[in-house]
């Protein structure tokens, strides 16, 4: 993920101190593409939401199924639920939850019920235009799905609790995943016999990379310019060393920059593609 740099105010350093100006970085979100991979997983979240199945998502780690989930539920904070009654909460399709490492039904009850609580009051809210007569109970149930991510991380217990969470309050649930992922559930009878859908997000397509490539690149100082021959080998570089996964392709831009600036040079080639793909671990999944 690309960074901010911003100057922080003081007086300027002396000449000839060898000092440098305090500074500070911050995280940029990048624009989200919308892939034909995305447009795939709306089309299975929406049916799971409809028909309040249990589906499965699965799919190697960096292509983009966590991102895709987050712009599809677009849930907001719900730290001052209050204060999102409106667009935010109109505009919010799903509960979105992601499991920690250490995760029991207790846990799980603290974060997600709560936000379904606080989801379901503000969307009723919203609709009714007041909270005078809704319940406890009415609340639960007013959030049409759920989606878990890192669900490998999820115990035993944890599962159940989940099953029964969605049997209960009538919601439909996604869990997201490593590839596996669903052959671990279907050894859960009373888990499997309720999964309607599963869903394998796949890498982006070549064409999909050549059109980020070409927007996203630059957010990390990176340009391929298409009448530079140098240029078009680095491109097709990249392309074969990320193979559509998303989050290695950020990584390598990182580097790549980073070894343009040390050596000075503002022109891509493949050498430094070569260069920076050894700068980094890349395990036979990616």
């Amino acid at each position: 993920m690309a960074t901010k740099r911003i100057r922080l105010p003081g007086p300027p350093p002396t000449e000839g101190s060898g000092s440098t100006p305090l500074t500070i970085e911050f995280l940029v979100e990048q624009p989200f593409l919308a892939t034909r991979e995305h447009a795939r997983f709306v089309e299975f979240a929406e049916a799971c939401a409809h028909y309040r199945y249990i589906g499965v998502c699965h799919g190697r780690p960096g292509v983009g199924k966590t991102r895709s989930a987050r712009e599809f539920s677009s849930f907001p904070d719900l730290g001052e639920y209050a204060a999102l009654l409106g667009e935010k909460v109109a505009r919010c399709r799903a509960v979105f939850y992601t499991v920690s490492v250490s995760n029991t039904p207790k846990t799980i009850d603290a974060v997600l019920g709560l936000n379904l609580i606080k989801l379901g009051y503000a969307r009723l809210t919203v609709a009714g235009g007041s909270q005078d007569e809704i319940t406890h109970d009415a609340a639960r149930i007013a959030c049409p799905l759920v989606i878990v991510d890192e669900a490998d991380r999820l115990t035993i217990k944890s599962l159940e609790h989940l099953r029964d969470m969605a049997d209960r309050h009538g919601f439909g649930l996604i869990l997201m995943g490593m590839p596996g992922l669903e052959k671990r559930l279907a050894r859960y009878a009373q888990l499997y016999s309720r999964i309607g859908f599963v869903h394998e997000f796949k890498p982006l397509t070549e064409t999909e990379m050549r059109l980020l490539l070409a927007t996203h690149a630059g957010d990390f100082g990176i340009s391929f310019d298409p009448a530079q021959l140098d240029a078009i080998e680095a491109q097709a570089a990249v392309i074969r060393i990320t193979r559509g996964n998303f989050r290695l392709m950020e990584r390598l831009f990182a580097q790549m920059r980073r070894i343009m600036t040390l050596n000075r040079v503002e022109e891509v080639t493949a050498d430094i593609v070569q260069a920076a793909r050894d700068c980094l671990v890349i395990g036979p999944g990616n």
